[in-house]
């Protein structure tokens, strides 16, 4: 079987700015499948993975304006949309570029579920914030109607959080993997995939909780046993200030990583979440790590720049399979 890799592209590279619309994000998604095209023309196996951080909250602020007549949307079916939204952008996107490049890979998005922990001690602390931001009154009005956990933000109002369990398991695992030793590019667990548990009586069940898309990428590459995992982020500037490069060829052992998450000394959440699944990942019998911007996605393809993790001469190399 061919070696596998999965891509992970954070949601804000698509949706851009706060003000981004749908035509911007289309726009974004073929610059992507663009950009990633030496990647599609390889004999790699490819699964697609995006976040949805900032497309859950436009489905929940509309959601909010549209609360007097219409009945709010829960988290589990909120994931859905996003996934089915943004899936078919990037499937599309894709599709076209690689018939432009009389390429005849075919491209399959998927709307998945992802079994998180039951267990109750991850419902207690809930800490992820989600939606618009809201006055007092109507925070209030929404903790006495929805039961929603409300924390206020100096500066912004108030806001629903909600918890955020470990991922167990991709319930559509074994579909994914068929789909790819078939030589589909799937497009599979969009924002971690829809938060589902195991009910009492075996079914499973959608819930109101969150799920860690750097995580579930780390698992799907395990399961998939890829061997590269590229992550496309919005945000050069905070790697930087971080003191990691990114913008030109910057390469980083195992035991350098190991070194830098134990100064504990990285301001931003999103690098770390970065570097922590990176090294979760390696430890968990990965061979590379890739991260990168759209901006420099190109680049970083030929190895000229982007920040590559793992061994000096890893199992896999993504630059030498694209090059060949």
């Amino acid at each position: 079987m061919s070696e596998a890799i999965v891509i992970l592209i954070n949601g804000e590279v698509l949706a851009g700015s706060r003000k981004s619309t749908i035509t911007d994000q289309k726009s974004n998604a073929v610059l992507l499948a663009d950009r990633l095209m030496p990647i599609f023309s390889s004999k790699l196996n490819i699964a697609i993975m995006h976040g949805n951080k900032p497309q859950v909250g436009y489905v929940l602020f509309r959601s909010e304006l549209a609360s007097h007549v219409l009945h709010h949307i829960p988290l589990d079916v909120c994931g859905a949309d996003t996934q089915g939204a943004t899936g078919y952008m990037l499937s599309q996107s894709v599709s076209n570029i690689l018939r432009q490049n009389n390429n005849d890979r075919k491209v399959m998005p998927i709307i998945t579920q992802t079994i998180i922990s039951s267990e109750s001690k991850y419902y207690e602390e809930k800490n992820k914030q989600i939606g618009p931001w809201l006055d007092r009154g109507k925070a209030e009005q929404r903790r006495q109607a929805y039961g929603w956990d409300i924390v206020k933000e100096t500066g912004y109002g108030y806001r629903r959080v909600v918890a955020s369990p470990p991922p167990l398991e991709i319930v559509e695992i074994e579909g994914i993997k068929q789909l790819l030793q078939s030589g589909m590019i799937v497009i599979t667990a969009g924002g971690g995939g829809v938060p589902v548990i195991i009910s009492d009586n075996g079914a499973l069940e959608g819930v109101d909780a969150v799920v860690d898309t750097d995580h579930v990428a780390c698992m799907l590459a395990h399961q998939l046993e890829a061997k590269i995992l590229l992550m496309i982020v919005e945000d050069d500037v905070k790697f930087v200030s971080s003191g990691i490069g990114i913008n030109d060829y910057y390469p980083i052992s195992r035991k350098e990583l190991g070194k830098i998450l134990e100064k504990n000394e990285i301001s931003s959440n999103m690098v770390v979440r970065k570097m922590r699944s990176a090294n979760a990942y390696l430890q968990g019998g990965g061979s590379q790590v890739v991260i990168t911007t759209l901006e420099k996605l190109q680049t970083t393809l030929k190895k000229e720049s982007g920040l590559w993790i793992g061994d000096d001469k890893p199992a896999v190399d993504l630059s030498e399979i694209i090059s060949r």
